[in-house]
């Protein structure tokens, strides 16, 4: 028994120790790509604004199918409707005497040979209980706005997808800029924790030589406030790099409580840009003019639709019903007759005059169109102006973390010779102190330069409109 219990303690463990390692996701640039383009909701919305588009097509395309609906009603009437019947169904009455014996004829005006007509008549016709079942049809036979607005729904799908591509492409930039601020971050970590060996080491070493007599009380204390500041640090940033790691989960649509770490180094990362990236550069490479130019053929189309919209529309209809009527509720009665009407017919519409509302229409269709036209012609020169400007600052961006490279490498040799004159005894604290504040400035500056060497770099791919499209393997709901 003993042993079997210690079988399922080390069983325990093992998997506890697996499941932990397998809770945490290791994540690259182009895997947190991947996954923000299958679980990001934005885009998830904005697929399902292409399913919606798509789906108006066919509810457009339905207007031109057979129109066809069943009803039925079962009406009691209170009070029947009174009707009023003319004159002529009163004509005047006068007695006559034929062999002795009286009678009614109707009284003859002798001028016109017709009969008198006598006052009008107030009479109810039908039975109080009422019903009609019956089936309809409508089929269009020619309508201009309806086959426009087939194609305009066809174009509406394009739109719908541009505004995916361009959905995706912002999410890419997002996120991306997301990832490079926690591997920032990261990478601010681990130059801390390598600060904080280096001071712990060099504290150590001076404490020996005071206890030794070498140095004073006052060179271990600058030590351990500098080592202390440098500790608070460290929290701090690994307070930003926690918190950088949640937006970049939030940006690509992961849970909050997911475990990530990020494979990427920063050395891999920083490579010379081509001496003119943008001599191939076209706005009509970037999403965004896309969505314009649909933009622009769906509002030709609606100026269209009004345009036409004066033209004739023709449509055939038909009918065919069943009525009851009955003094008594016994509608459904089998021995009672229920009468057939049916009717098949053309209805031509015609617009004649609508107080130029349509022509009003038109005009504002047009200017949108312009409108529209212009706005793309001011992405057209902001574009081109946004891709000049992120090549600039790209290389800008690339010289000063070259420079700051450099710097680093100067002031981790001035540090390396203070400590060696500190610790044979002719250099003063100060001075290594100095070397060591100066080394932990650069090498920060660095850091920071590289991070705006990223930022610049995605700056100008998005720019150039190089965030590729890459379709999800599947839809989760």
């Amino acid at each position: 028994m003993l042993r079997y219990l210690t079988f399922l303690c080390i069983s325990w463990l093992t998997v506890s120790v697996s499941l932990g390692q397998d809770q945490i996701q290791y994540m690259s640039l182009e895997t947190c790509l991947i996954y923000a383009k299958e679980n990001n909701l934005n885009l998830k919305n904005a697929r399902f604004d292409e399913y919606i588009a798509a789906s108006s097509v066919k509810e457009v395309t339905a207007l031109g199918m057979p129109q066809i609906k069943a009803s039925a009603d079962i009406n009691y009437f209170v009070e029947l409707p009174t009707q009023i019947l003319p004159g002529f169904f009163n004509s005047q009455q006068g007695v006559f005497v034929q062999d002795g014996q009286p009678f009614l004829a109707t009284l003859i005006d002798p001028e016109t040979m017709a009969p008198i007509e006598g006052d009008p008549i107030e009479a109810q016709f039908g039975f109080p209980w009422q019903s009609t079942v019956g089936i309809s049809a409508q089929q269009l036979i020619a309508d201009g706005t309806f086959f426009l607005g087939l194609q305009a729904a066809k174009s509406y799908v394009d739109l719908a997808k541009r505004n995916t591509a361009r959905t995706q492409e912002q999410l890419s930039y997002d996120v991306t800029k997301a990832y490079y601020s926690a591997l920032m971050a990261q990478e601010q970590l681990k130059l801390l924790d390598a600060n904080l060996n280096r001071l712990e080491k060099l504290y150590n070493e001076t404490k020996v030589l005071n206890e030794t007599g070498f140095v004073e009380k006052i060179d271990v204390d600058r030590l351990e406030i500098t080592y202390t500041n440098l500790s608070l640090e460290r929290e701090k940033i690994k307070r930003f790099a926690s918190l950088g790691r949640d937006l970049l989960k939030f940006q690509m649509g992961m849970p909050i409580g997911t475990e990530i770490a990020l494979t990427e180094q920063v050395s891999q990362l920083i490579d010379e840009p081509e001496l003119n990236p943008i001599s191939e550069f076209s706005p009509t490479k970037r999403a965004e003019y896309d969505l314009i130019s649909s933009q622009i053929t769906l509002e030709n189309y609606n100026y269209r639709r009004f345009k036409v919209g004066y033209l004739p529309s023709l449509y055939a209809f038909g009918s065919y019903q069943y009525q009851a009527q009955r003094n008594e509720f016994n509608l459904f009665s089998t021995d009672e007759k229920w009468f057939p009407i049916s009717v098949v017919g053309l209805q031509l519409n015609v617009p004649i005059f609508d107080g130029l509302a349509g022509y009003q229409r038109m005009q504002q269709s047009q200017i949108k169109i312009k409108q529209l036209e212009n706005q793309r012609i001011l992405f057209e020169q902001a574009a081109t102006l946004e891709a000049r400007k992120a090549s600039s600052d790209l290389w800008n961006a690339y010289n000063n973390v070259q420079a700051y490279k450099r710097n680093v490498e100067l002031a981790q040799k001035v540090y390396n010779v203070s400590q060696i004159k500190y610790k044979e005894g002719v250099g003063s604290s100060l001075e290594l102190n100095n070397a060591e504040t100066t080394l932990q400035e650069v090498e920060a500056n660095y850091l920071s330069a590289v991070f705006e060497y990223l930022l610049a770099q995605t700056d100008l791919r998005k720019a150039l409109g190089e965030f590729t499209v890459v379709e999800p393997a599947s839809l989760n709901e």
